[in-house]
């Protein structure tokens, strides 16, 4: 027989999140929110996870939300459990991942007489989410009635804004009472319309049009078709040049998906050249420091930024914010765009035919290093299999070549740190089941060892673990690699690998250190099987900082 919470503010919150279709809940073992466990592993509709480490359970969250582009919800016990939330629910705030993030607390009166596992959680995440409320424990009706009201509209609010939202829920003892039906009932609950503000389309076509310079910058963008089909559109314009990384997710052979090969060797002048007049931003974070670089130094006359949620000054140069969806405003603005003779998508591309070969020269000329396994990497994924990047050099190393476009691509570049990368692929991998590998570094990989802890680990994910002995973008960027102590306390030299995690929590493990035989493990590695893998690339030995600096001076 099923047992559920007799708190009726639980059996409320579980209703409503039945109605909104919210039905995927990462638990997070603890006593205070005892309650809310028992709760939604009664109910059929729900899907429950079970991850013990809350900073690892937070990232499978957003891992999933991100896939599933619908809310999920997180939930833990009262005190420093809830403070392991952040990293991920900063992440979820400047991704535009809509987090439910549901704490236990103990009783009001708790706080600060030094009673176990209580601290000030009430909007403890309000600086990185958009709605925060603390429901009663009363069960009076009106209290009740409020509590369904709070929970009603931050509900809202995590959907329309797509953004973490925290609900705070003190829980007196006893815990564990429960009752065999719950003796709440809500009538029908809907989801109004958003509503989004008038963009006056007119205008913005008629400068598009007088302009011979325009440049399209998309930045990380969930795979679209509609919205790829449109910017297809318009990049077939001599005077537009469509600037992609590969966490745009879109692709044509009129793209520029490799921005730094174009812009880094170029001085002030010869930039000049390719300045934009108008420059319409899509999407959320760009990697590339040096594109934005040479936008805060080669301003354009307008920066147009499309998108639902953000509009940042990224450039210092914003003039117009179109706050609607991209392919919702790209269908109205595209029949209306007219073609302009330019040189500019040529003088752009000429610039990209010669740095080819550049780079193919580079890559044949190199030893087995970070860069050379990289090639071998990309060359080498399997169709279909969605990829996931860790931060730090590693996606700085995927913005340097092709990829397929059966794969996608993502990476934590909210907030662009390298905690919670693993947890969060494996967020991914177990939303749709669909094959996935990951590809990190070393730091970021141990750093965030506890995302192993996972007993919904899909036997379909692979890790591609690069390990260089530490973080070496120490050594890329100026001022640490100028230091005298780059090596103790920027770089984080190490002698680990990965050979015991993967034993203790069951991955296939094999480890390679040059290029034949990481060409000759591909096929194995991705074959189907019982357990996930991990590939663990051993660059130690390589002058992998120096190589890297020589790839972009030549």
């Amino acid at each position: 027989m099923k047992q559920y919470s007799a708190k009726r503010s639980i059996q409320i919150l579980a209703h409503i999140l039945e109605q909104y279709g919210i039905d995927k809940i990462i638990i997070s073992p603890g006593s205070r929110n005892a309650p809310l466990a028992i709760h939604f592993s009664e109910i059929d509709a729900f899907q429950c996870y079970s991850i013990v480490d809350e900073r690892a359970a937070a990232f499978v969250g957003l891992g999933i939300s991100k896939s599933i582009k619908k809310p999920v919800a997180i939930t833990c016990t009262s005190g420093s459990a809830a403070t392991n939330y952040y990293p991920a629910i900063v992440e979820a705030f400047y991704q535009n991942v809509p987090l439910l993030v549901l704490t236990a607390d103990r009783p009001a009166d708790f706080v600060d007489i030094f009673d176990g596992q209580t601290i000030r959680q009430k909007d403890i995440f309000e600086k990185h989410s958009v709605h925060n409320v603390q429901l009663s424990e009363s069960e009076e009706t009106d209290d009740l009635t409020r509590n369904m009201l709070l929970t009603k509209y931050a509900l809202i609010d995590c959907m329309h804004k797509s953004a973490p939202i925290h609900i705070n829920m003190p829980f007196s003892e006893p815990l564990y009472e429960s009752v065999t039906t719950p003796d709440i009932e809500i009538d029908t609950i809907t989801i109004p319309a958003k509503d989004y503000p008038e963009i006056d389309v007119i205008d913005l076509m008629k400068r598009w049009n007088a302009s011979t310079r325009k440049m399209i910058l998309v930045g990380l963008h969930h795979p679209d078709a509609k919205f790829d089909h449109f910017v297809k559109q318009l990049a077939q314009d001599d005077s537009v040049v469509v600037l992609t990384e590969v966490t745009s997710n879109i692709h044509d052979e009129r793209f520029f998906n490799k921005i730094d090969q174009v812009i880094f060797p170029y001085s002030e002048e010869e930039l000049e050249a390719l300045k934009p007049d108008i420059l319409l931003t899509i999407g959320q974070n760009v990697v590339s420091k040096k594109i934005k670089k040479f936008l805060r130094d080669q301003k354009p006359t307008q920066h147009w930024h499309l998108d639902e949620y953000w509009q940042p000054d990224t450039f210092q140069a914003l003039t117009d914010k179109i706050e609607t969806k991209p392919e919702l405003f790209l269908e109205q603005f595209v029949p209306f765009v007219n073609p302009k003779e330019s040189e500019y998508y040529n003088t752009w591309n000429s610039i990209r035919e010669a740095n080819n070969i550049k780079h193919k020269n580079y890559i044949n000329m190199i030893p087995f290093c970070d860069l050379k396994a990289f090639d071998s990497i990309i060359r080498n994924y399997p169709e279909n299999w969605q990829i996931q990047y860790g931060n730090s050099t590693i996606i700085r190393y995927g913005l340097l070549y092709d990829h397929n476009n059966s794969n996608p691509v993502f990476c934590n570049r909210g907030t662009s740190g390298i905690d919670g990368s693993t947890s969060t692929a494996i967020g991914a991998c177990i939303a749709f089941g669909q094959n996935t590998v990951m590809i990190t570094g070393d730091i970021s990989f141990f750093y965030d060892s506890n995302a192993l802890w996972n007993v919904n680990m899909p036997n379909n994910f692979r890790i591609i673990l690069i390990n260089n002995g530490g973080g070496n973008i120490f050594k890329f960027i100026p001022g640490p690699s100028e230091t005298d102590v780059v090596e103790d306390y920027f770089e984080t030299k190490h002698h680990f690998t990965a050979e015991h995690l993967a034993k203790m929590y069951g991955f296939e493990y094999q480890v390679v250190s040059n290029l034949t035989d990481l060409e000759n493990t591909f096929e194995d590695f991705y074959a189907e099987s019982n357990r996930p893998k991990i590939l663990e690339i051993d660059t130690r030995n390589s002058a992998n900082d120096a190589i890297l600096r020589g790839y972009f001076s030549s």
